[in-house]
């Protein structure tokens, strides 16, 4: 398949031959939503994650822009920088976290702007990413989604494209609504950059559902998004990544890092035929 690079080949064949092996009933998979399950590009265009399409839509008050984008500004060297305590960097990640749904709410966040973003189709899904739902359901292989943005967007999203199925689970944060709709916080603990790993994964009922299931397909667009499987004990892990644009300046590093990297915002291909021969 074209735009698909394998470092080491030999170690993903072993690895695919291993889950093959073992079957479906002791597989599962861990996927990342923004720009993984989504296309990053439509028409050129870069497209906005989850959570930009609110600010994007313009369905909030003024001020929560400028005020967003504070919070951003403020937080954004912190959670990259090379130098600060991953200790910290936990920390402030929380904090910003907290005080943007605070702001969320103050500026008129409610459930209709959740539904306004599918009813335009803002997010658009990955070529080949509606059939990887359809044959993980069929197959009755585990899907955990697991984002640090907004939990009430991807459900949304799957409902409108009839894939929200009994095996796939969303790990996210989800609004807090009061009687109106409104949003007032959180309903659980934040999911943030640095917190989205197996260790929530285990907090949760669907846990029961993987627990005994020891392979693992982990899918991302990110290096960060390698932390999914974290807190997890498990028998062989297939690590396929997205790199979705800058790609001669992260090559070398995704191919270091994942089994197999798909080019240039390509489709979930090579993924599908995978779960297809399991």
């Amino acid at each position: 398949m074209k735009n698909i690079l394998i470092k080491d080949k030999k170690a993903f064949e072993r690895k695919l031959n291993n889950i093959k092996s073992e079957g479906k009933d002791s597989l599962y998979v861990i996927c990342d939503f923004d720009k993984t399950l989504t296309k990053a590009f439509v028409k050129g265009q870069r497209t906005h994650s989850a959570m930009a399409q609110i600010r994007e839509g313009g369905y909030l008050t003024k001020d929560y822009a400028p005020r967003s984008f504070a919070l951003y500004d403020k937080y954004r060297p912190i959670e990259i920088a090379e130098d600060i305590p991953q200790e910290i960097k936990n920390k402030k990640m929380h904090e910003w976290w907290s005080r943007h749904i605070k702001l969320l709410a103050e500026c008129g966040m409610s459930h209709d702007v959740v539904l306004d973003i599918i009813k335009k189709k803002k997010l658009r899904a990955r070529e080949g990413a509606l059939k990887l739902f359809d044959v993980l359901h069929e197959k009755n292989i585990p899907m955990v989604i697991f984002s640090a943005a907004v939990g009430d967007i991807i459900e949304e999203f799957l409902k409108s494209e009839g894939k929200l199925y009994d095996n796939i689970c969303i790990v996210s944060d989800f609004f807090d609504y009061d009687e109106n709709g409104k949003v007032k916080s959180y309903k659980s603990d934040i999911i943030h950059i640095f917190n989205k790993n197996g260790y929530e994964l285990r907090k949760l009922p669907f846990f029961e559902k993987i627990k005994n299931r020891k392979n693992m397909i982990l899918i991302g667009d990110s290096l960060a998004d390698l932390n999914m499987a974290q807190g997890i004990d498990y028998k062989t892990i297939l690590k396929i990544g997205f790199l979705n644009e800058y790609i001669e300046k992260n090559k070398e590093k995704y191919k270091n890092n994942f089994d197999a990297i798909i080019l240039n915002d390509g489709p979930m291909d090579l993924i599908v035929s995978i779960i297809k021969d399991i």
